[in-house]
């Protein structure tokens, strides 16, 4: 092998290790989290709920409202 391929299989074993390390931290992470109460799904539902019914729903409401309008400026029948 020549020096360089020394020096390029030498930092693949230092990646490996600084990966290896942090798949080691993520798997104490992920055994740290609680999994979400009762509550806080419930609560992350009426949120979800509520956002669908004042955003996205009048959102949706004024595009398919411009759209009609667009379309009888048009003349087409829809």
């Amino acid at each position: 092998m020549t020096d360089q391929d020394t020096k390029v299989v030498q930092e693949l074993q230092e990646l490996k290790q600084k990966v290896s390390h942090l798949e080691d931290l993520l798997t104490a992470q992920s055994n740290k989290m609680e999994k979400p109460g009762v509550v806080r799904t419930f609560l992350d539902a009426v949120v979800s709920l509520l956002f669908g019914l004042f955003i996205v729903g009048p959102v949706a409401v004024v595009a398919i409202g411009g759209l009609m309008l667009m379309a009888s400026w048009l003349g087409l029948d829809i």
